[in-house]
């Protein structure tokens, strides 16, 4: 059996349990939404913000998938 790579919960296939595949989804979908707000706003420079700024209504999901995106990119 496989883990997702977030949370280590056993899945059957992918790499994210449907939580963490739905959040990732999610935060992809939104960072165009980003780059139209702010510009020329990097991936990693998204991913930072959601990470970091807890005034930005995401779940909590979202904010472990971001900071797992941050951490692979490192």
């Amino acid at each position: 059996m496989k883990q997702c790579v977030v949370c280590k919960s056993t899945i059957e296939k992918g790499s994210y349990c449907d939580a963490h595949s739905i959040a990732k989804k999610n935060l992809e979908n939104r960072f165009k939404d980003w780059q139209k707000a702010y510009g020329k706003l990097s991936w990693k420079e998204y991913l930072t913000r959601m990470v970091n700024n807890q005034e930005i209504p995401i779940g909590n999901w979202a904010r472990e998938v971001a900071d797992y995106l941050l951490k692979k990119e490192k």
